[in-house]
């Protein structure tokens, strides 16, 4: 009966730490996709995000724009639904689910998706787009002209769900932003233009959203 009693409890504390496990996995991959939207909402910001996305997803930058329309994805959304996607989960069965009312987060749940494995991947994906957000800062010509190549438009690519943002995800983006025009600005010539011309970055909360 000791013995039934002690295999019990070692079951449950093994139990208990990999639900603890899963649901640390699942807060930081969650937050790492929330990071990925609140940067986006800036135009500016959108189309780094964008072509970083397009060139991690080896897809084009349209095709981004077309699949959040059809879907009323942000772009944490998206990678989210590309995660899921890469996991077997089919593309339009997730958007059928999307128009069903069912939430993004909901269906990565109930497809039991790979917390960790969408923590790291998102990890990659917000340090890439801050080195290239860093890039832009220093010559917002390339990027302006990598947008016309690709005939991307920001300000088209635009869809309600962006606005799926709360008041802390903005001050954390802004934060961001902020550091990063900073480590941009550090590596100038005194007196360089680019950073000049690079827009005011992430909007504050109370004024409004691009």
């Amino acid at each position: 009966m000791r013995t039934f009693t002690v295999r019990f409890f070692v079951l449950v504390s093994i139990v208990a730490l990999a639900m603890t496990a899963f649901a640390d996995d699942q807060e930081k991959a969650i937050k790492e996709v929330k990071k990925i939207t609140s940067i986006s909402v800036d135009s500016n910001m959108r189309s780094v995000v964008n072509r970083t996305m397009a060139d991690m997803l080896k897809t084009r930058r349209l095709d981004l724009v077309k699949e959040r329309q059809d879907m009323n994805l942000n772009y944490g959304g998206l990678f989210l639904a590309h995660q899921l996607a890469a996991g077997g989960v089919k593309m339009e069965d997730i958007a059928a689910q999307l128009k069903s009312g069912k939430k993004i987060f909901d269906i990565a749940n109930d497809d039991h998706a790979n917390w960790k494995q969408i923590s790291s991947d998102g990890k990659k994906l917000n340090k890439k787009i801050d080195d290239n957000i860093e890039k832009y800062l220093t010559d917002t010509k390339k990027q302006a002209a990598l947008d016309q190549t690709d005939e991307y438009d920001a300000k088209a690519d635009r869809v309600a769900a962006d606005s799926d943002i709360s008041k802390d995800e903005y001050a954390e983006a802004q934060s961001r932003y902020q550091h990063l025009h900073d480590m941009a600005s550090s590596q100038l010539p005194t007196g360089d233009a680019n950073l000049k011309n690079s827009g005011t970055g992430i909007p504050a909360v109370s004024g409004g959203k691009r």
